[in-house]
């Protein structure tokens, strides 16, 4: 009876480490997508600075300072944002 019980319990603790790895990569999944979604607004950020870098050429007008600053700002946070997100996936032990 001892072999049964003990194969029971290395059972119900394999099937917990599985329960908490797949937990683990799925919480992975979600943090990376997130980061992915974070480099697509800033791809879409960097490119509307271009466009007024570029307008205010064709136009021969002043660069438009406190909108692209203001920009810039926006991406760096995005950046802080995704550095946050990696350690927390460096943080999630697999």
């Amino acid at each position: 009876m001892d072999i049964f019980k003990d194969l029971s319990e290395k059972a119900k603790h394999t099937a917990k480490m599985v329960g908490e790895i797949s937990s683990d990569m799925v919480e992975i999944g979600k943090l990376r997508l997130q980061i992915t979604n974070l480099e697509n607004e800033i791809r879409r950020l960097k490119t509307k600075i271009g466009q007024h870098f570029y307008k205010a050429y064709a136009e021969d007008e002043e660069i438009p300072g406190e909108k692209i600053l203001a920009l810039c700002e926006e991406i760096k946070e995005k950046y802080a944002k995704i550095e946050e997100i990696r350690e927390k996936i460096d943080s999630i032990s697999l």
